[in-house]
Formats: structure tokens, C-alpha cells, sequence
């Protein structure tokens, strides 16, 4: 049992890192309460999206189709994995879920014979494949939950330029990121992004059992795939960023309020071994006096 000195030093250490962890769950809370309403809130009209690109263009025609860069499938077997992870720890275990994740997508690619290349969003993306021996070919960092419009753009033409670009590039882009269910479940997923497959799009209603109708379009098809999938693409990809934060925030809270929770009892059982370690100095000084006196009167 230490001293009565150093018991006090440990509870007043214990009781401001309790400070700390409950500042960062507020501030997590609220964050995570704005992130929260712009995933809900975006969440209907990625939907739609989707349900928009999977109803039109298969009814494009082949060869407007068989142009577009964001539909064409490739030969090479080279992908691009983007992980998305938080920029800041204290998280609890969201970012190695995610990296874990990721890394077992590129162990069963590589396997089969594909050149894997990793970009990574957020700095605990990028340090984590560092520590797991991986290189990234690019860095960008995670948007906060108030980010700017250019701030979020950055990150999406990043993410498009990879598949669109004339250097090395890839037949596959897939994301790694956290899918935000509650502030206690994060689900991490591996989702291919592009090329876009238009009858395999998932996350709007089910057309499989619909009789095909003739359309006419107008302006014409390929004007209209110009416009549409680019911003279905951008769309997508703040979809992953938004689910991401939502996650990392909910992850964060849930460490912080798990963190404060340990800290008060440790700062309840400090205090218990003070209170003895005070009662046993207390005995001790009294069987002293008593001693003494008896002492005395024995004279």
C-alpha cells in the first residue's frame, strides 16, 4: 500500500483525466448528433440516386454506355482501395476494425493475382498501413463534420481521378469505411465504387421483376449520363465520408463514456485504499500514545 502522499497524487491524476474523457464525450456527443442528422438527411436522396442510375442507364443505348469512362469494366487486374478512417485517435477500436477489414479485402485479392494500390483518408489511415508494412500512394485528410464544399470536393475528384487517370490506371476503385448503425455499432465495409454497374446497384427499391419500358430522352442519353453520373459519383462518395464521421464520433463517444465510467472507479477505489491507508495511520499513532502512556504509568 503506498503512502498516504502518493495515493492522493494518483486520485488527483485519475480525477483529471476523468475531466478530459468527459469534455471529449460531450464534444463527441455533439458532433456526432450533427453528423448523425446530415447521414439521415442524406441518406433519402443517395437512394434515389442510386434508383435514378439504376433505371436509366441500362436503358441507355450500348454504345453511349460502352463510351462512358465511369461505366467502362477493364481488363487489368489492379485495383485502388481507398480507406477512409478518422483523423484524430481516442476511438476505441474503429480505426482497426476498419483496417482490418481492409487488410484481409487485400490479402484475398492479392491472392488471386491483383496489384493493389492503397490511398488513405485520415491520418490514422495512413499511419496504421504504415505500421502494417503497406505503402499508400496518396494522403488526404478526413473532412471534419463542418467542412467546407471544397474541402469535401478534394477528396471526391481524388477518389474519381484514380479510375479516370492516363497513368497506371485501375480497373477496379473500392472503399473501405465504417457504415454508422448507432452511436455503440459501427459496421466497417468493403464496397466497390467504380466502374459503375448500373444493374447491380444496391440501396433502392428492386426492379428485377419490371417490364423494361421504352423511353425517350431528352436532352439525349449521352448528355444525360454526362450529367447524371458524375454527380451519382460525387454523391456516393460523401455518402462514405458522412457515414465514416458519423461512426468515428459515435466510436469516440462510446470510448470516452467507457474511459469516464473506469475512471470513476478507479477514483472510488483510490479513495477506499486512502480512507484504510488514513484509518491504519490513525491506529497506529493511537496504539503509540497508548503505548507510551502505559509506559509512563508503569513507572
Amino acid at each position: 500500500m503506498g503512502s498516504l502522499r502518493d495515493i492522493r497524487r494518483q486520485i488527483g491524476t485519475v480525477k483529471s483525466i476523468a475531466k478530459i474523457t468527459t469534455a471529449m464525450k460531450m464534444v463527441a456527443a455533439a458532433k456526432l448528433r450533427r453528423a448523425q442528422d446530415r447521414v439521415n438527411a442524406a441518406r433519402p436522396y443517395a437512394d434515389k440516386m442510386r434508383e435514378l442510375v439504376h433505371r436509366v442507364a441500362p436503358l441507355a443505348p450500348a454504345e453511349v454506355v460502352a463510351r462512358h469512362a465511369l461505366l467502362m469494366p477493364r481488363e487489368e487486374q489492379r485495383l485502388a482501395l481507398v480507406v477512409i478512417a478518422s483523423e484524430r485517435g481516442m476511438c476505441g477500436s474503429y480505426n482497426h476494425n476498419i483496417l482490418r477489414h481492409a487488410m484481409r479485402f487485400v490479402a484475398e485479392r492479392e491472392a488471386a493475382g491483383w496489384s493493389v494500390e492503397l490511398v488513405a483518408v485520415g491520418r490514422r489511415a495512413e499511419t496504421g498501413l504504415k505500421a502494417l508494412g503497406r505503402t499508400t500512394t496518396a494522403f488526404y485528410p478526413m473532412p471534419d463534420v463542418g467542412a467546407s464544399a471544397a474541402e469535401v470536393r478534394v477528396v471526391q475528384q481524388a477518389i474519381v481521378d484514380l479510375y479516370k487517370r492516363d497513368e497506371a490506371p485501375v480497373s477496379e476503385v473500392w472503399v473501405a469505411y465504417a457504415e454508422f448503425i448507432n452511436a455503440v455499432n459501427q459496421a466497417p465495409r468493403v464496397d466497390r465504387f467504380l466502374p459503375i454497374e448500373a444493374a447491380g446497384l444496391t440501396g433502392g427499391a428492386d426492379f428485377s421483376g419490371d417490364t423494361r419500358l421504352e423511353f425517350e430522352f431528352a436532352p439525349d442519353p449521352e448528355h444525360l449520363l454526362d450529367t447524371l453520373l458524375p454527380k451519382f459519383v460525387d454523391n456516393q462518395v460523401l455518402h462514405y465520408l458522412l457515414e465514416a464521421t458519423a461512426s468515428e464520433y459515435g466510436a469516440r463517444m462510446t470510448a470516452m463514456s467507457t474511459a469516464s465510467d473506469n475512471a470513476n472507479d478507479m477514483i472510488g477505489s483510490l479513495t477506499l485504499q486512502y480512507n484504510r491507508a488514513r484509518q491504519d495511520a490513525i491506529t497506529r499513532e493511537l496504539m503509540d500514545i497508548v503505548g507510551g502512556a502505559s509506559a509512563l504509568a508503569g513507572e
